[in-house]
């Protein structure tokens, strides 16, 4: 096997004979040479393109009669009123004052276009999908970069090649207007530079990675979870290599904290209490959690689609309708302990398995049985990085681990898997690669033995 050359945090050129991670196989990094300009454009423009021919051919731009859709209710609402100067407010379409139910990229971005194109337009609900359309086709080229820097440049190939021509990773971007798309591309490129922090350690890196997280964190900060992870990751690896690492990330840290501080205090100002990102998880956790709930989140009980919760959350204002539904919620779990267990544990395998789909209602795309395989050959890769342990093993480990949590404890929907969807795919590709790697080996080695040999 070739001798691959890695450049370490002091700038001191490293041989290695087939790469390895604390003694552990890993795939190939040198395995497939490609022109990275050509192959980047390639998964940009045929992602693209692939998806926004099926918004142009399917119109999912248009609003299905009786509903909303593409429009995402709260941030279209929110959108609608900063478009018309009357500031970031109103997530359930009538006036009800300002709001934090939703952080504010995307409202924002929305409100520009309404602004261009016209309020609640098809014009305006195309541009948005074009958008989503673009980043789901750079997503494409992140799955590719953060393959090459963990499983294998061969297998990263496969993963990007796949995510842009298969229809299934098409159902977010082309048809709801809402953050799923960003977060899975801002998710995937935070690995990747987290990585790239963790190997070179300068920094431009490490304010690239505080920049990245403050936009996860306006855009989603569900996320969040697994900031403190890809920290540690790039802080350790460079205090063992011996670079600098704590100047440049108390830096990389006051550039997050000044990103994210302006809504913060915005919160603060508007609520006179403090109020971190968005307010509204403790309303969803009650939508997950009463008694004889079914633990999918019923919407039922959402100001959306109840008259008479919608007069509570104007009556109260949105601090007091929260702190009101997360008392009640807390008050089941007091009471039902074991209700709560048996829904959390279930909801952990709802949300892998695709069981929320079933309460979609006629117009979902999938069914079960076409959302779970992608679940469980990911977890199988998994287990498979959890044991060879190649570069960034925790970083994978951790996102697939932690993130889902808050979603175990509140109710699943496939809609919060996506963030984890080009993970998922490298890690699925990454074991598929293996077991064929193993079972090739293995019948070429039995085939071509020779009879002395095999006696031994």
């Amino acid at each position: 096997m070739a001798a691959t050359t890695i450049v370490g945090a002091r700038g001191k050129a490293k041989d290695r004979t087939g790469p390895r991670s604390g003694g552990s196989f890993v795939a190939p990094q040198t395995a497939l040479q490609v022109n990275k300009r050509v192959l980047y454009l390639s998964l940009f423009l045929v992602g693209f393109g692939l998806r926004i021919g099926f918004v142009i051919w399917k119109h999912t731009y248009l609003t299905v009669h009786g509903g909303i859709l593409p429009f995402g209710a709260e941030i279209c609402s929110i959108a609608e009123r900063i478009a018309e100067g009357r500031g970031f407010s109103s997530p359930f379409y009538i006036e009800s004052g300002p709001t934090a139910w939703i952080a504010p990229v995307y409202p924002y971005m929305m409100a520009l276009l309404f602004r261009v194109f016209g309020v609640w337009s098809a014009a305006s609900a195309f541009a948005m999908i074009a958008l989503q359309c673009m980043m789901a086709g750079a997503t494409g080229i992140s799955i590719y970069a953060l393959g090459t820097r963990t499983v294998g440049a061969r297998i990263g190939l496969w993963a990007s090649w796949i995510w842009t021509v298969s229809p299934i990773f098409f159902r977010w971007p082309v048809s709801w207007i809402w953050d799923f798309t960003a977060s899975a591309l801002l998710v995937s490129w935070v690995l990747v530079v987290t990585l790239d922090v963790a190997e070179k350690g300068t920094l431009k890196l490490w304010l690239q990675l505080g920049a990245i997280w403050a936009l996860i964190t306006l855009t989603n900060p569900a996320p969040l979870s697994i900031m403190p992870f890809t920290v540690l990751v790039a802080a350790y690896t460079n205090y063992k290599a011996g670079a600098k690492w704590i100047r440049p990330l108390v830096y990389s840290g006051a550039l997050f904290a000044a990103l994210v501080s302006p809504w913060l205090i915005r919160n603060y100002a508007v609520f006179h209490r403090p109020v971190f990102m968005r307010s509204n998880y403790w309303f969803e956790f009650h939508l997950g959690n009463y008694h004889f709930s079914n633990g999918i989140g019923y919407s039922g009980k959402h100001p959306n689609n109840n008259p008479a919760v919608l007069a509570q959350y104007l009556k109260w204002g949105e601090p007091q309708f929260i702190d009101y539904y997360k008392k009640d919620a807390f008050d089941f779990v007091r009471k039902y302990p074991r209700e709560f267990l048996d829904l959390t544990a279930h909801r952990t395998l709802w949300f892998w398995d695709g069981t929320s789909l079933m309460y979609y209602g006629p117009l979902e795309w999938w069914a079960p049985w076409k959302f779970w395989p992608l679940s469980l050959l990911g977890w199988l890769g998994l287990l498979f990085v959890l044991t060879r342990r190649p570069r960034g093993w925790i970083l994978l480990s951790a996102l697939l681990l932690i993130y889902p949590i808050p979603y175990y404890l509140a109710y699943p929907s496939v809609k919060y898997r996506h963030l984890l969807e080009p993970e998922l795919l490298l890690l699925s590709v990454y074991f598929a690669a293996v077991v064929w790697g193993e079972t090739a080996g293995r019948f070429t080695l039995t085939r071509f033995q020779s009879p002395t040999l095999s006696k031994s």
